[in-house]
């Protein structure tokens, strides 16, 4: 067992959400800054971290206008200096230029492209940029697009697709190296774990696992840096979740008597 393993998480804490209606969260690079969208004021949201990762220490910083009035979800490309949103009223996906990395204030739109989904409520991105993810209640699919040039929308195109678990699927992550895709689902309120063979082609996804979600409607999921710790976001109770990931420990073998002499010999 090892780290991005939902079968380790145990949940440890909590805190209030900002928006009354949040449905997305996710960190900058060093889990300095914690981000959450909101349909309730249709906002992103900036907290500082003074403890990287740990929830309890985020203090609000500042907020944003989505691009969307139905917004679904946000993702930022690697280095902070993209920030892309989805969004339900027009289902499009939003690209914005950043000018200070991570800095949600100095985003300026720049582009957008339609989705796949007709309901289009979640996405992600694979470790450079070839390729995006979305996942839409629509169909229940989770779609894949080539990109050609990195993390440039623009040059987005839809590849391939494969069947959600959930039938109410509201979002989806990597773990940090494309050999686990996760997903989140309404219907279940439940957490979904796939192996992935060929990493971040979702066509050699197999599902392995799922865990309950402490939500009654959880929206969105997403990891720390290196899967030591996982956090779930929901509207039953406007609260985002962190959850500690603990790998069991193989058992401790004790060599037989007759062993230990022949280890002496």
């Amino acid at each position: 067992m090892a780290y991005f393993d939902i079968a380790d998480a145990t949940f440890s804490q909590s805190i209030n959400t900002q928006d009354s209606g949040p449905i997305r969260i996710t960190w900058n690079n060093d889990g300095s800054k914690l981000y959450e969208v909101g349909q309730g004021s249709d906002l992103i949201y900036e907290s500082d971290v003074s403890t990287p990762y740990d929830i309890a220490t985020a203090t609000f910083s500042q907020s944003i206008n989505t691009q969307d009035s139905i917004p679904r979800g946000m993702a930022w490309n690697n280095d902070g200096s993209k920030l892309y949103e989805i969004g339900g009223s027009g289902n499009k996906i939003y690209e914005s230029d950043v000018s200070t990395p991570y800095d949600i204030a100095t985003a300026t739109f720049s582009q957008s492209i339609n989705t796949q989904d007709s309901f289009s409520i979640g996405m992600a991105w694979n470790n450079d940029g070839t390729k995006m993810y979305e996942i839409g209640g629509g169909s229940d699919l989770i779609y894949e697009y080539d990109v050609s040039t990195p993390y440039d929308i623009a040059t987005a195109t839809f590849s391939k697709s494969i069947a959600t678990q959930d039938t109410f699927p509201t979002g989806i992550t990597w773990n940090n190296d494309g050999s686990k895709l996760y997903e989140v689902g309404l219907r279940s309120a439940k957490i979904y774990e796939y192996d992935v063979s060929t990493p971040y082609d979702i066509a050699t996804a197999t599902f392995s696992k799922s865990i309950a979600t402490q939500d009654t409607f959880p929206t969105g999921i997403t990891w720390n840096n290196d899967g030591s710790k996982l956090y779930e976001v929901g509207t039953g109770s406007d609260l985002i979740y962190e959850y500690d990931i603990t790998p069991a420990q193989p058992p401790t073998v004790t060599a037989s008597p007759i062993a230990h002499i022949l280890q002496m010999i």
